[in-house]
């Protein structure tokens, strides 16, 4: 028998191997950091366009001009600030149209527009849509 046969992992081939784990792990540290920060970017545009379509739909379930708080010769602003999970502050506003005012047109069609801006002033989400209202 072979006195000399050494078997298993000496201390240069466990070292040279971490060194190779260690150099693969900084190769892909920077991925790692560019998919946290687009997961946080999408979750705020997430939470943003929510936003928006809760005040797209609370304003489809109003039927008249005072229910939507519009004014009969002027666009009327609302603007409510809100956070989301994260912290990052966020801008509502929603401008509805003016209502129709001739007596012909007892009925018709209120433009609401909703957009949520970040802090910093960057459009996060915006929609619009006609509303039917009646007299």
């Amino acid at each position: 028998m072979n006195e000399n046969n050494q078997e298993g992992f000496g201390l240069i081939e466990i070292v040279v191997s971490m060194m190779m784990l260690a150099i693969l792990s900084l190769c892909l540290l920077p991925l790692l950091i560019t998919g946290v920060k687009q997961s946080a970017k999408t979750a705020t545009m997430a939470t943003a366009t929510q936003l928006v379509q809760q005040q797209m739909e609370s304003a489809r379930t109003k039927s008249t001009c005072a229910a939507l708080s519009s004014s009969l010769l002027t666009p009327t602003t609302t603007t409510s600030v809100s956070t989301d999970s994260r912290g990052v502050g966020m801008t509502q506003t929603q401008v509805v149209g003016p209502c129709p005012i001739t007596a012909a047109i007892l009925n018709g069609k209120v433009s609401v527009s909703s957009t949520v801006t970040r802090s910093d002033g960057t459009v996060l989400a915006t929609a619009t849509t006609y509303v039917f209202v009646t007299a």
